[in-house]
């Protein structure tokens, strides 16, 4: 069963988990020909004219099901629609009809995250990279939103250029990724190696604290960016970018600030005003990377739905808009609708969703409701433009952590239980749902596909389409309802007969 071998080595009658153990070996190969045979179904037939097969993979709210795949699905034929038992609700998938080219799907390799992977067992630490990131073997996450210095999902604060109180650095003589290379550098460089196609964008949660007017990086008593250190920031990203660069790993794109409308008490974090934003990216930040022959994309705002003005009033200045991709968005307030009215007003700009927390604060932190609420969160912020769904934490361990404050309510993708006395991991067996709720999305929606037309005729079922690369199409849909569902989906003639359980997730790939 898929559930079973994808990051929990449960135990099996002749081993226990530890690496090299027969039982060990066997699941492993067994986990491997089970996720490549499953991609590889949903990647053939690519040139035939018609819809040669489908297939789908099913997640349950209760947990029975657990991306498991219901094998090859019954397709429409002649005899059953003269039978008269057709079922009534019909999801017609539209290629003509194109939408927003996805750039991929992720979460952030935090240095917490990074850290808890790091305790792993080599050969663990291997398989689970590989169940991550791989996008023939594995789920293929594509694209990482990486902190600028310390979230505050880190082992202490730091940002690149930390220098004693009273001391400045305009000329960042003393700017160094070291911090990044001791657990997030080495990580991104394997899922780099696994995916050549992973995307890395970064965003800092503070400037160093000797560029801000309360002189610590912490939100609240931090203050903003001094006025003399607009030019100094936008060097600061320069060096980053180029220190990332000379790693092997290009940034695809920045942000100016995470999250500019709040200012934590215990954390790194800076309020930047519409007004602020908009010098500083159209002044200083896109002309200085300009200069220094650097092509990252830079996005506006990275905050929640609830203030969209905020992001308009930036995309509506002229020095800031010429440099501008477009906005990025998170999911703690509003709703996603905002995305498509804002791609609306400024059609040349995108949206891009780059962070989406689950844990203890939605339904009780349980899987189901973690898993209810993601998935619907999930297929609507595809429905309104976004080019990503990129959630939190990749690991944290379990404690939830470690963190900079007293805080444990976030969930990671997974979770690692370290031994302190040891500092070693171990893979839990406690699954979490955000981890089920993307792999819906990034094992079998490639990067460079385009979300297309569907309309579901007979139900108000939540679902989104998409066109891959090589021809295939995969829709996602999410039953929210108490009772099972039966329903018809393909691209014009070709038609397949899909069960949707209740409160399930399913996940149908099209094969050309």
């Amino acid at each position: 069963m898929f559930a079973e071998t994808f990051i929990s080595y449960r135990k099996d009658e002749s081993s226990d988990r530890i690496p090299g153990g027969a039982g060990y070996a066997a699941v492993r190969r067994a986990a491997m020909c089970c996720i490549g045979c499953m991609v590889l179904a949903g990647c053939s037939g690519l040139f035939g004219g018609k819809m040669k097969t489908a297939e789908a993979w099913v997640t349950s709210a209760d947990g029975s099901s657990l991306l498991r795949s219901t094998g090859k699905l019954q397709k429409v034929d002649g005899s059953l629609r003269k039978s008269g038992s057709l079922p009534a609700v019909n999801a017609s998938l539209n290629p003509r009809e194109k939408f927003q080219t996805i750039d991929g799907f992720g979460a952030s390799m935090t240095e917490s995250s990074a850290w808890c992977i790091a305790s792993l067992p080599q050969e663990e630490r291997d398989v689970l990279m590989r169940r991550l990131f791989d996008p023939v073997e594995g789920l293929g996450l594509s694209f990482l939103r990486q902190p600028m210095g310390s979230p505050d999902f880190a082992l202490s604060t730091y940002s690149y250029d930390d220098i004693p109180p009273g001391q400045t650095d305009f000329a960042l003589e003393r700017f160094t990724i070291d911090r990044d290379r001791v657990w997030i550098l080495p990580l991104l460089k394997q899922a780099k190696e696994i995916n050549p196609a992973l995307k890395i964008m970064a965003s800092p949660w503070s400037p160093p604290a000797w560029m801000k007017t309360g002189g610590t990086m912490l939100g609240a008593s931090g203050g903003r960016l001094r006025e003399d250190c607009y030019q100094a920031y936008a060097d600061y990203f320069t060096a980053f970018i180029r220190a990332y660069e000379a790693e092997g790993l290009p940034v695809y794109a920045v942000t100016s600030q995470n999250e500019v409308n709040y200012a934590p008490p215990l954390y790194a974090g800076m309020l930047m005003s519409p007004r602020e934003e908009a010098v500083f990216v159209g002044r200083y930040l896109g002309p200085t990377l300009e200069k220094a022959g650097l092509d990252a994309k830079i996005f506006c705002y990275d905050h929640n739905w609830d203030h969209p003005e905020m992001a308009a009033a930036v995309l509506s200045d002229p020095e800031a808009s010429k440099w501008l991709a477009g906005s990025a968005w998170h999911h703690y307030a509003g709703e996603p609708g905002i995305m498509s009215r804002i791609k609306e007003q400024f059609p040349s700009k995108d949206v891009w969703f780059t962070e989406g927390g689950s844990g203890r604060w939605i339904g009780k932190g349980t899987f189901s409701g973690n898993f209810r609420e993601g998935m619907s969160m999930a297929v609507s912020i595809m429905q309104n433009q976004a080019r990503s769904l990129v959630l939190w934490n990749i690991a944290l361990d379990g404690n939830n952590g470690p963190i900079v404050f007293p805080n444990t309510a976030n969930y990671g993708l997974v979770r690692i239980d370290v031994d302190p006395a040891t500092g070693k991991g171990s893979l839990s067996q406690t699954e979490r749902a955000s981890l089920y709720v993307l792999s819906h999305f990034s094992k079998f929606i490639s990067p460079g596909s385009r979300r297309i037309g569907m309309t579901i005729d007979g139900s108000d079922l939540p679902g989104v389409a998409f066109r891959n690369p090589d021809g295939s199409s995969a829709a996602v849909f999410w039953n929210p309802y108490f009772s099972d569902l039966s329903i018809r989906a393909g691209i014009g003639a070709d038609q397949w007969i899909v069960p949707i359980p209740s409160h399930s997730a399913v996940t149908v790939v099209f094969d050309r």
